[in-house]
């Protein structure tokens, strides 16, 4: 089981209720995956994430309200006594200025930092992947997908007694995907049940509503969609979304659950939430240190 801890949930600046952009992923072996990360971020991360435990950090974009946690949260892992390697995702073409938000005076960590930049080209880890793809912010921005591998079903325990497999036997059958056995190859789909498909989690980071998606990113478990706007009168000529048009990525998508985040100061809670029920019934409002689990 994974879980999504919302961390940040506020648009551009914090309010009394709200942080500026981050979300934590904590997976299944515990590590943790953090995308963006706004001012204040380490201070929300108190009570529910440990940072030691922090493997990488995908950034969506280089607004401030976005990155400027970086700093503070890398120099605390590093009084921390830190020694594992922190890779840090961007966007291409950023380089430069992250180079510049750490070269304040006297910024240092003692473990090494790996930073990355990314744009449509899918990355495999050990037993997920991440789908960077562009999304439309007005500056070098991506969204991201995040999946888990599909596994295989457990073995058939009768049907393995019944073809002699035991034992020693059953790591071979894992490595290798068959084994002989009485001169009969058997495949390990032949005594596994139904592959288990791994989830999907969609998060768009800062954009305007989009027309397409990765092929990644649809029938996702989960869409994560910026909606800073309630109606068009509000939202002008900025590069954001309404939650009307998250609700309709959603659909695009066939999303099974959409969660809107990067709420605009101008709102309460409950309007954006009245808004979303005019346009989907599986919206719901993050809210900081809301956790979904999947």
């Amino acid at each position: 089981m994974m879980k999504i801890i919302f961390l940040g949930t506020s648009a551009s600046k914090p309010t009394s209720e709200r942080n500026p952009s981050s979300i934590a992923l904590q997976y299944n072996n515990g590590e943790f995956i953090l995308f963006d990360c706004g001012e204040g971020t380490q201070r929300q991360m108190i009570k529910k994430v440990s940072p030691m435990k922090i493997s990488k950090i995908f950034i969506t974009h280089l607004h401030a309200d976005h990155i400027i946690g970086l700093v503070g949260l890398i120099q605390s892992m590093k009084l921390n006594g830190r020694t594992q390697l922190l890779h840090i995702f961007i966007p291409k073409d950023t380089i430069e200025y992250m180079n510049q938000l750490f070269s304040i005076p006297y910024f240092s960590a003692d473990f090494d930092i790996l930073i990355t930049e990314v744009f449509d080209e899918k990355i495999e880890f050990d037993s997920y992947w991440i789908r960077p793809f562009p999304v439309s912010h007005g500056v070098p921005a991506i969204g991201y997908v995040f999946g888990v591998n599909d596994s295989r079903g457990k073995f058939n325990k009768k049907l393995c007694d019944e073809l002699g497999i035991k034992g020693e036997m059953f790591a071979i059958l894992e490595k290798n995907r068959e084994i002989e056995i009485n001169g009969r190859r058997i495949s390990i789909e032949e005594v596994t049940g139904k592959i288990k498909k791994g989830k999907k989690i969609v998060y768009t980071g800062d954009t305007e509503k989009l027309d397409s998606f990765p092929a990644e990113a649809y029938n996702c478990d989960i869409l994560i969609h910026e909606s800073t706007f309630i109606s068009q009168e509000d939202k002008k000529e900025t590069y954001h979304s309404t939650v009307k048009e998250a609700c309709e990525v959603a659909k695009l998508l066939s999303a099974k659950k959409l969660i809107l985040t990067h709420i605009s100061q101008r709102y309460e809670t409950s309007e954006v939430a009245e808004e979303s029920k005019k346009y989907c019934e599986n919206a719901i409002v993050a809210e900081d240190f809301m956790e979904i689990k999947i």
